[in-house]
């Protein structure tokens, strides 16, 4: 199974989040990665709530070929075009088998880090939740897609979901939500199964 790579980058101060450099120091490594490594097809995003930082999704052939890659001399030669604009946040791993079913044409993608409880039973009511109104997103959703994984990467005994969506603007994601919410009270509840949750609203950059 094919995983996709989710990392978060962080623009160093020193360095406008504006700046083209970040751009193309980005391209470089995609590149280089291609010619050397594994083609990972990475594309890269700015965050609407704070430009400072970028997320790269890119698809690898199994969780292990990245992390040999991050063991390997070459990291260091591959990844060195960033290191005086960019400073590393977070990586995380979900199962995927093709970027063609991400959301890539929509203008604006939410990514979504949800943490649950310790416990079998705040997972099995996250997912029994969830799936009741899975049809109600992936209608809303139309042609620009969700894509929803485990996080496979994690400490043993932690539960994280992922969940990407495609909207026209962040304001969609947030009045959608918002109505769900208002509307189900079971919907409401599932906050009190979960530990934390992060939404990042994002824009391609190579748009």
């Amino acid at each position: 199974m094919s995983i996709l790579e989710i990392l978060q980058l962080k623009v160093k101060p020193t360095t406008e989040p504006s700046n083209p450099a970040i751009l193309a120091s980005l391209r470089t490594v995609r590149q280089s990665l291609a010619q050397k490594i594994h083609a990972t097809q990475s594309r890269f995003y700015h965050t609407i709530e704070d430009t400072s930082l970028i997320y790269v999704l890119g698809l690898w052939d199994s969780l292990s070929q990245h992390q040999v890659f991050l063991s390997s001399p070459l990291k260091d030669e591959i990844l060195s075009p960033q290191e005086d604009l960019l400073d590393f946040g977070w990586c995380i791993h979900i199962e995927m088998d093709s970027m063609n079913q991400l959301p890539l044409k929509a203008p604006i993608l939410s990514i979504a880090r949800i943490k649950l409880k310790s416990g079998d039973y705040h997972v099995k009511q996250h997912e029994e939740i969830t799936a009741r109104y899975r049809s109600v997103l992936k209608a809303r959703m139309g042609p620009c897609g969700v894509v929803e994984g485990w996080r496979i990467d994690g400490e043993d005994g932690e539960s994280e979901q992922v969940v990407i969506t495609g909207w026209g603007t962040k304001e969609d994601h947030l009045e959608f939500s918002a109505g769900l919410s208002e509307r189900n009270e079971d919907y409401r509840g599932l906050r009190e199964h979960w530990e934390s949750v992060e939404v990042s609203h994002v824009r391609d950059m190579e748009r």
